[in-house]
């Protein structure tokens, strides 16, 4: 329900070519206008306002603060999130940029086809299209394939691994709907994001495995299609 207010609230504010710093009808007009419940309504502009789509200002009202984007693509299309948010004319910026040693775990390795123990760098993201939040990234790299330009990783990883003549051929990944919560994700603020988390691991062109990653895709921001054949 909250996600199907969302897309109504979004399409309002196409429709009255708000922008952003407008403010948008008070609660009791929204709920007549599209006929839904106040905690319902109160729960999907939480969400929008923790995903940097609204603000509220105390006893003004709520404004519009990012018009909503919508990066399309196809599920088979294998792009950074960097070139995805370029893609429809969006700045893309990064936050909380983490970056750790660690040693491959059991599980890591056979992701990796490493050793258990050997050093890897686990970076951790959250990538934003102008003002509101992309996706949060976490992503693991053999040590030995780690090179970021002057010690910082403000460039895609993809842009990384081409630099250092890494050429990224394939993915393999499992896809699951997910909630995070600002426990998870304290960029969020306020209230729940969901987010779609494509577990991955990437391979070059010899098919050896370069990375492994967590990506959670803001669905307010993307969208993906997937194409079925029958066998």
């Amino acid at each position: 329900m909250s996600e199907k207010i969302q897309e109504s609230l979004l399409t309002m504010i196409r429709e009255k070519a708000l922008k952003p710093g407008d403010q948008i009808p008070t609660e009791i007009e929204l709920c007549e206008q599209l006929g839904v419940g106040r905690s319902s309504l109160r729960e999907a502009v939480a969400q929008m306002i923790s995903h940097g789509l609204l603000s509220r200002i105390q006893g003004r009202g709520t404004f519009v603060r990012q018009i909503a984007l919508k990066l399309e693509g196809g599920l088979d299309d294998l792009m950074s999130v960097t070139d995805m948010i370029k893609s429809v004319g969006a700045v893309p910026s990064t936050s909380r940029l983490q970056m750790k040693p660690i040693a491959a775990s059991e599980s890591l390795a056979q992701k990796l086809a490493l050793q258990v123990g050997d050093p890897c760098v686990r970076i951790e993201r959250v990538r934003w299209a102008d003002d509101a939040i992309a996706a949060y990234c976490i992503d693991i790299v053999p040590k030995a394939l780690y090179d970021p330009a002057d010690g910082d990783l403000g460039e895609s990883l993809f842009a990384m691994f081409e630099r250092t003549g890494l050429r990224l051929s394939h993915t393999h990944s499992s896809i699951q709907p997910t909630i995070l919560t600002s426990r998870d994700l304290p960029e969020l603020r306020e209230g729940v994001g969901l987010f779609l988390l494509l577990d991955e691991v990437d391979f070059d062109d010899t098919g050896k495995p370069i990375c492994y990653s967590n990506d959670y895709y803001n669905t307010s921001i993307f969208k993906f299609d997937l194409v079925r054949k029958r066998r």
